[in-house]
């Protein structure tokens, strides 16, 4: 909870810093137009949803941790909970899906900020940092099926390995360690949603200041161009002397 209240009070102050329309001065004379609060609105809506996907995960851990546990004091799951455990890991599956089109979502939102602004440099590369999170996320998936003495080569993304442990779940072979990894990746895929709202808030932390400082910094050139260009009556002051007229 105090992490979503402070992800609000951040994405209210970018929101109130980037409001006005932010002019860039290209090497051209001419002058381009950006506004920047269409580009914040979509990034918060991928915020949300990152959020809606955590929110997510934790349901579904919180789902197989239950079934791992029937599994473990019961010889094999009933019919009815097979069926459950098979579509608790599809709804996984769906998640670290969408949870990987998401970084990769915050990754083109680096580059296009980039190209609206190509004189902006953060301290972290964030694409990198979206890289190295699918990373592990990927990473994950296949160290919960060692630890779960599952055979963890021959799969080509996380999706095959889940597919896998979805046809696990279905028999009594290999019940309660698909549901014991299923449950792992899981509990992996909270901590990487909450890592990956993190990373966005960053990003936008540092996108909304460098947006702020060109907005005060284009301001302050206006502002001097108008005092500069500002017309001046070189004869203020200047007082002609009456004249008299048949003297």
């Amino acid at each position: 909870m105090k992490a979503d209240k402070k992800t609000a009070v951040t994405v209210a102050v970018l929101l109130a810093s980037v409001s006005a329309v932010v002019h860039i001065p290209p090497a051209s004379a001419q002058w381009v137009v950006v506004d920047p609060t269409n580009y914040v609105a979509n990034f918060m809506t991928q915020l949300r949803a990152v959020q809606s996907n955590l929110n997510e995960a934790k349901q579904i851990q919180q789902q197989l941790e239950g079934l791992k546990y029937q599994a473990q004091n019961t010889r094999s799951l009933a019919q009815g909970r097979w069926n459950e455990g098979g579509d608790t890991i599809a709804r996984l599956a769906n998640v670290l899906q969408e949870g990987n089109s998401l970084a990769v979502s915050g990754k083109d939102y680096a580059r296009q900020f980039q190209t609206m602004f190509p004189g902006y440099k953060s301290d972290k590369d964030f694409s990198q940092s979206y890289d190295r999170w699918n990373a592990t996320t990927r990473d994950s998936v296949l160290g919960a099926l060692k630890v779960a003495n599952l055979q963890a080569n021959g799969y080509g993304d996380e999706q095959q390995a889940l597919s896998a442990l979805k046809q696990a779940v279905g028999s009594t072979s290999g019940q309660k360690e698909a549901l014991d990894a299923a449950n792992q990746i899981a509990l992996a895929q909270v901590t990487q949603m909450q890592s990956l709202r993190e990373l966005m808030v960053a990003q936008m932390q540092a996108e909304g200041t460098y947006m702020a400082a060109q907005t005060q910094a284009t301001h302050s050139r206006e502002e001097s161009i108008r005092d500069a260009t500002q017309y001046r009556d070189t004869r203020s002051g200047f007082k002609p002397k009456p004249i008299k007229i048949g003297h």
